[in-house]
């Protein structure tokens, strides 16, 4: 009787152990998709020794994704314009005013009429003695033939003394549409002032720079460019007119063509198609950083803090690579004998086939492949990390687990 109850207690704690130590993944159990059939061609699972080399998987069904996936293809626009340093300030024309600029206008000899304004949510701007006067989308010069025509039909004035002074005082946020290989595409707000950045400072003085107003905040305000992206065709349309910029230089250290937006624009990044490492690394039209979800557990913990994985650690430049991120999480170290054939699992999106991709990788030989970019892939945001104990770690826990069943149920008479 004693040994049928010891061999019910034995198998019980074995059952439990899968429960607490991780079992390693088969590749059949990643791959497999229907419960009947398991579909080789359609597997993304990348074994220890598979080399990983983000690409367009075939079974995605459209091995290029046409530009209309984000509702939009500038490829229909009027006239393609393609700027280079040589024509920019050409295209650099004059902002035209949208919803919330603040201008100055004063009058010559029309005190009356001079105030500074700002434009309301419908576009206009008013002024004393005068009704409302659409002021979006106009430049300042337009916006001054407009008033003096408003005076002169009023009769308010006479043309030939009639002298108007326009300047800004700020520019407002403008809403951007984006597109393309970048990693958060819809309509974003840029030029956006924090609150201290609005506080008067007392001086005397008009006119704003409108240095947010640019391509490469509009592409980092998007969360930046994929690393398939094609940043020598970006399209900025305007009014069925693309402009096309070449942002090659932001890498290169050469002069940037600097491109003023407006509201309304709408900014395209092209694709290659192609995985480029080069493009993983800090710069203005990348991530910032990273966050990373990781787990390094021998067995559920009642806290983050127990289980040595804090908030900052989550958090990587943008180029950081998969042994890195193991560094981080603290897979990597402790006793040879025992933690060297740990293994950790990436899971991650990939841009170019929008498929999960999980990639196995032994710790021992990440560390001495670390070189290698098929075997040490480079992190993307909202990437997942998981580390898995060594086969020496797995038997210690299970034989702990028999003794926290064994030991109290010997104390308790069963044995």
């Amino acid at each position: 009787m004693h040994i049928f109850k010891s061999a019910m207690l034995l198998l019980l704690s074995l059952s439990l152990t899968g429960c607490v130590t991780p079992m390693k993944p088969k590749s059949e159990d990643v791959c497999h998709e229907d419960s009947n059939q398991v579909d080789i061609n359609g597997c993304h699972y990348f074994s220890q020794t598979t080399p990983y080399l983000r690409t367009i998987s075939a079974i995605n069904g459209h091995p290029f994704p046409p530009y209309h996936a984000q509702g939009f293809d500038p490829r229909h626009a009027k006239l393609p314009i393609i700027i280079t340093k040589d024509n920019i300030h050409h295209f650099n024309r004059p902002l035209a005013l949208s919803v919330g600029d603040k201008i100055d206008i004063h009058i010559l000899n029309g005190d009356d009429f001079s105030r500074a304004v700002e434009v309301d949510a419908d576009g206009n701007i008013y002024l004393p003695y005068l009704p409302a006067i659409k002021a979006s989308n106009l430049t300042l010069e337009q916006l001054n033939q407009r008033i003096k025509h408003t005076l002169i039909e009023l009769n308010m004035m006479h043309e030939h003394a009639i002298r108007i002074s326009i300047v800004p005082i700020s520019w407002a946020a403008i809403n951007i549409i984006s597109s393309g290989a970048i990693f958060e595409p819809g309509q974003h707000m840029i030029n956006k002032k924090k609150p201290v950045e609005n506080i008067d400072d007392g001086s005397n003085y008009s006119g704003d720079q409108a240095s947010d107003r640019s391509i490469t905040t509009a592409i980092k305000s998007s969360g930046g460019i994929r690393p398939d992206a094609d940043i020598t065709r970006v399209t900025v349309t305007r009014n069925d007119y693309v402009y096309q910029l070449d942002l090659t230089s932001i890498f290169t250290g050469r002069e940037l063509q600097q491109f003023t937006l407006m509201s309304g624009d709408r900014v395209h990044v092209p694709t290659t198609h192609t995985f480029n490492d080069d493009l993983v690394r800090p710069s203005q039209i990348t991530p910032p950083g990273i966050r990373v979800f990781m787990s390094n557990l021998t067995q559920p913990a009642s806290s983050n803090s127990q289980s040595a994985v804090d908030r900052e650690a989550t958090r990587f430049p943008y180029g950081t690579r998969l042994l890195n991120g193991a560094i981080a999480a603290n897979c990597v170290g402790g006793a040879q004998s025992t933690n060297a054939s740990r293994y950790v699992i990436l899971v991650t999106k990939n841009p170019l086939s929008s498929k999960i991709d999980v990639v196995e990788r032994a710790i021992d030989d990440l560390i001495r492949q670390a070189w290698k970019p098929n075997m040490n892939p480079v992190l993307l945001p909202g990437d997942g990390i998981a580390c898995y104990d060594s086969r020496v770690t797995n038997a210690r826990e299970i034989v702990r687990s028999i003794t926290e069943v064994v030991i109290p149920s010997s104390l308790m008479g069963y044995f």
